[in-house]
């Protein structure tokens, strides 16, 4: 896992369910991504969920809106199968998986 990845599983799982967490978002840094969940949108709209009204950067043209890692939606989704990762890792970023080898979306990792 990249460090800016491990970083945003660290976030989810110490704020639990926002964009950081979930299946749709994707990470442009460690603070930043867009939403693939729908389909592209215009410039100004892209950049509205971050509260910035004017953008100097002239690459940012239309695509996916981006959110804050922090946010959150009606269509968060995380099916990914965490114990598929390796238990040392679980620790570092404090899944519950690390305490008992269940699913981390569960209470204390039970299994359901």
């Amino acid at each position: 896992m990249s460090g800016v990845q491990e970083f945003i599983d660290q976030a989810y799982f110490q704020h639990g369910p926002c964009c950081g967490g979930c299946d749709w978002w994707r990470h442009l840094n460690s603070r930043v991504g867009e939403c693939q969940r729908s389909a592209p949108v215009a410039a100004i709209e892209r950049n509205a969920m971050l509260g910035i009204e004017r953008c100097s950067m002239s690459g940012l043209g239309a695509g996916h809106v981006l959110t804050s890692r922090e946010h959150l939606c009606g269509d968060f989704k995380d099916d990914f199968d965490w114990s598929s990762l390796p238990l040392a890792y679980l620790k570092r970023i404090g899944a519950p998986t690390a305490r008992a080898q269940g699913n981390p979306n569960t209470p204390d990792g039970e299994t359901q």
